[in-house]
């Protein structure tokens, strides 16, 4: 028998749960109860009156005081819009209360998509539905990480598990403080602006990207790569002031007017403040997912079960010894053979990758190897790869000599690299169908934030059809529920 997709059961459980809504709404929804809790007023229930502007749609049925509430229970009888009004006989005091009745003879209260009895089921159906969307992310984000966690897509995974979660706590919420579906729509439309109250660590979080960048180009060189974490800043810290200064340009503005709660402009002006909100919100939470991912793969300890690791190359000095970068990520490779061979006995031979630079007496990988040496590693368990001039030519020329030498059909590689690097290299390592599994040296701190800058960028786009099918999902559901709620108000 064939197996149900995943994308197949979470489509039978929308439906399921749209089935059971209706069903929930159409035979509790034909009555109402409206609740008063201004009883100082209602002080004696005999001597409250209850007119209904057409009787022909709605009749009472009951009324009463429990727990210091007054509760007014009607019943539709037709489809139509009336009036009821609570009186009192003592002081003429009274609240009125518009009345809707729709087909199947369901009531909505002081709204045409107001509450009604029984609607509460949609916003938990929808819990439920991002619960269940939840699981099953997390299920393909661990899935991923068991075969490979050097792909960009489990940092997508990781940002839309952040994204989702945010919106199922404001649906919890919503549910918990449930008045009534159009109030549930405006809660969904408007709960990105979550950013207003975060937007001071967020602002803080951009300059302290930017400090840290301004301290890289001062080390290392002014290039583009460098201006990463600054361009991102500055984008984030814009973005986030945006719809306020929008807010601020349009208040006043005599071509647009955002005052008017039945008109289009007011609901145009959402739509673009939503689709601002939305967009960062994802952006943020992708950012977060590759910072997560970052620091996971950094930390990672690879099985100590490996025939050799390779060593990533970098710069070495004038005098062709190792500059401190490229000594951490020797003296973790060593770390590791020693604890494999306390752990299981296992000899591992070392693969030092890297080729000469035009301002380099000898090769990288050499420099390595008389590090090695001296640190009383044996020759024979040395194997050099000294062509490769980047990341990927480390990977595919160690992967190349490793095959060449070795007997076995399987044999298991990990590399060592600078802990920023780690995710970065595992993912070229992956681009080339080669399976290595990472360790990381420790550096200074400000290499991590153009890493996780960098990172970002290349998911981003490395994933970007499913970006923006996510994003445009996102912005269509919004537009639906503005239409809903401009509908509702013009009613």
């Amino acid at each position: 028998m064939k197996k149900i997709s995943k994308k197949t059961t979470f489509l039978l459980l929308a439906i399921f749960l749209f089935i059971i809504s209706t069903i929930v709404i159409i035979v509790f929804g034909d009555t109402y109860t409206i609740k008063i809790d201004n009883l100082q007023r209602f002080k004696d229930i005999e001597n409250i009156n209850i007119k209904i502007e057409d009787e022909n749609i709605i009749e009472c049925i009951g009324k009463k005081v429990e727990n210091g509430i007054l509760k007014i229970k009607i019943k539709s009888k037709a489809e139509g819009k009336t009036f009821i009004a609570i009186k009192t006989t003592e002081d003429n005091y009274g609240e009125g209360r518009s009345i809707y009745v729709h087909k199947f003879g369901i009531i909505t209260f002081n709204e045409f998509m107001g509450d009604s009895n029984g609607s509460i089921i949609i916003p938990i159906s929808f819990a439920i539905l991002l619960m269940y969307a939840l699981y099953l992310m997390i299920s393909a984000y661990k899935n991923n990480l068991k075969t490979n966690m050097y792909q960009y897509k489990n940092i997508a995974y990781l940002g839309l598990i952040i994204f989702t979660l945010f919106v199922l706590i404001n649906q919890i919420f919503a549910v918990l403080n449930y008045n009534g579906l159009i109030k549930t729509i405006e809660g969904i439309t408007n709960m990105f602006s979550f950013m207003i109250f975060i937007l001071p660590i967020a602002f803080i979080v951009s300059i302290l990207v930017i400090i840290s960048n301004i301290s890289l180009i001062k080390k290392e060189g002014f290039n583009f790569r460098n201006m990463l974490g600054i361009l991102l800043g500055a984008f984030l810290c814009m973005s986030s002031f945006l719809p306020e200064i929008m807010y601020r340009a349009l208040y006043s503005a005599t071509w647009i007017d955002i005052h008017n709660q039945n008109g289009i402009d007011l609901y145009i002006y959402n739509f673009a403040e939503s689709i601002i909100y939305i967009s960062i919100t994802y952006i943020e939470c992708v950012l977060i997912g590759t910072i997560i991912m970052g620091i996971k793969s950094a930390k990672h300890i690879p099985k100590y079960d490996k025939d050799y690791i390779v060593i990533l190359g970098c710069q070495i000095k004038k005098d062709g010894t190792l500059t401190n970068l490229l000594k951490g990520r020797v003296d973790r490779a060593i770390e590791f053979s020693k604890m494999q061979k306390e752990k299981t006995g296992k000899d591992i031979i070392f693969v030092p990758s890297g080729g000469q630079g035009e301002d380099e007496v000898i090769s990288e990988a050499q420099a390595m190897k008389n590090y090695l040496l001296g640190q009383g590693i044996k020759e024979e368990n040395i194997l050099m790869e000294d062509k490769s001039k980047n990341t990927f030519e480390n990977i595919k020329f160690s992967n190349k000599i490793i095959k060449e030498k070795e007997t076995k059909e399987k044999f298991k590689v990990a590399f060592s690299t600078t802990n920023y690097h780690v995710f970065r290299a595992g993912s070229i390592a992956n681009e080339q169908k080669i399976y290595m599994e990472g360790i990381g040296s420790k550096t200074k701190p400000y290499f991590w934030i153009n890493a996780f800058i960098r990172e970002f960028i290349a998911t981003m786009y490395s994933e970007r059809k499913k970006h923006i099918l996510i994003i445009l999902g996102i912005i269509l559901f919004d537009i639906l529920m503005i239409a809903i709620t401009y509908f509702n108000n013009s009613i």
